[in-house]
């Protein structure tokens, strides 16, 4: 097994070789996306560092994929399917590979044998990456979009529909009414955006006999479940590292936004079936949610948002007690702001969870309120190396024998061999002291990986 010095250092030379070709390939950044290709765009018209969005990029996305302003696509007719061609469907398709080649991992043993707790592991493994998405996204006629993800795990042995939604826009007037129905990501117009993270999502490792976590896992930790001892209404365990409510992947539902006042204020509002059930739902209550949103500045260079958000849940999760499930609420809370100048994106979000209806039973060992707090920052040190640093801290509650505090710091440097094409090397690192393996939020010490994301 390769010692932590040894991964370390093949990550940075493998960084150093893939940059120095780099050099010597680099081609001019090209539109290459489906919609950078359907109105001949580059990409930095939406993005400023993909997957993250800049103003225009954000309009774009409320307008239903249609340019900020229009109400046809950009398309005055459609086509008869046999006049279709081959760049015609390229125009609403598109597909992104990205994912680690390398992992390592350094943590303190977690959960029984009691007589391993607290020994240290150093495991490094090579692999493929592991996500794999396919999407179509467009415009159907007038004001009328949608947008399909496929996408496949092999860390997670899933594959599935992410999001699927139909857009109505513009009802009313300009951007005064917009309507998604389907399989929605609530977070896409917020001030953080669950969806957008330049350090991708790192899951944790689980103990399928007693269901409890092994090794925490990387993620926003404002946006993370932050409870322990939660469960679906299937009765499958909740990590606390998993995106969910507000902040989750996508939930099935119906969205209502708009900004009836101009661009300096959005609102939303969503009824979805439920947090953590994939279609469908169990029982007859819904969750609710309600986000504003305020921009204060677009000019060219500057630009800032202010958002605030409320999660009601609705029976969303259970918890078990001595005689089985009892159902709870689940509830969230968060604002979020947002800073762009020039290159630098600065991100930040503090959450706080409730749960309520809580058995009174169960109220001597579970912590029913949960906090959590993410900062981020993107920035390009070169025209094609892009910096990502974070910030992440969590008060979990929930099960009072495993929760407990944690705080994590994230590195990532990205190389743009082209503006489709990057590779990555990132480092996380625990800034809580280590706990003996008595505590999943403090046995991962560090963690490396390098990988690569390619987009077309």
């Amino acid at each position: 097994m390769p010692s932590k010095h040894a991964a370390i250092r093949a990550a940075i030379t493998g960084l150093a070789l893939l940059s120095g070709i780099s050099a010597l390939s680099v081609q001019p950044a090209q539109a290459i996306p489906a919609f950078a290709r359907k109105y001949t765009l580059d990409c930095v018209a939406c993005h400023t560092a993909p997957p993250r969005l800049n103003t225009f990029g954000e309009r774009f996305l409320e307008n239903g994929y249609q340019l900020p302003g229009t109400e046809d696509g950009g398309i005055t007719g459609k086509k008869s399917l046999g006049d279709l061609s081959l760049d015609d469907f390229a125009n609403y398709t598109g597909v992104r590979l990205r994912g680690n080649v390398l992992r390592s991992h350094h943590f303190k043993q977690q959960n029984p044998p009691i007589a391993d707790r607290g020994t240290v592991h150093n495991n490094s493994e090579f692999g493929f990456p592991e996500i794999f998405s396919l999407f179509t996204a467009g415009s159907l006629t007038k004001n009328i979009g949608f947008f399909a993800e496929l996408e496949s795990n092999l860390e997670e042995s899933s594959t599935g529909i992410e999001r699927a939604f139909m857009t109505f826009n513009n009802l009313g007037g300009n951007n005064l009414v917009n309507i998604r129905v389907g399989r929605i990501d609530p977070s896409a117009t917020f001030s953080f955006s669950t969806l957008r993270q330049q350090l991708e999502f790192v899951g944790d490792s689980v103990n399928t006999s007693t269901n409890m976590v092994q090794r925490a896992g990387l993620f926003p930790l404002a946006a993370s479940a932050k409870f322990y001892g939660l469960h679906n209404r299937s009765g499958s365990v909740i990590s606390p590292y998993a995106p969910s409510l507000y902040n989750a992947v996508a939930e099935t539902g119906i969205e209502v936004r708009g900004r009836p006042f101009g661009d300096w204020f959005m609102y939303q509002i969503g009824l979805l079936n439920g947090a953590n059930e994939t279609f469908g739902d169990s029982n007859r209550g819904k969750d609710v949610y309600g986000a504003v949103r305020f921009d204060y500045a677009r000019t060219a260079h500057f630009s800032a948002s202010l958002s605030g958000f409320a999660y009601l849940g609705n029976s969303n999760a259970t918890i078990l007690t001595g005689t089985g499930q009892a159902d709870v609420n689940w509830h969230r809370y968060g604002i979020a702001a947002h800073v762009r100048y020039k290159m630098f994106d600065l991100y930040g979000m503090y959450t706080l969870d409730r749960i309520a209806h809580m058995p009174t039973a169960a109220l001597t060992s579970f912590d029913t309120s949960a906090s959590g707090l993410s900062l981020a920052l993107d920035t390009y040190v070169t025209n094609r190396t892009l910096l990502s640093l974070r910030y992440d801290h969590m008060d979990a509650g929930g099960d009072l024998s495993q929760r407990t505090s944690q705080s994590f710091a994230g590195f990532q440097l990205k190389q743009y061999l082209r503006s489709n094409v990057a590779i990555f090397a990132r480092t996380d690192h625990n800034l809580r002291r280590a706990e003996d393996g008595n505590a999943a939020a403090r046995n991962l010490r560090h963690a490396l990986f390098a990988g690569i994301d390619i987009a077309y």
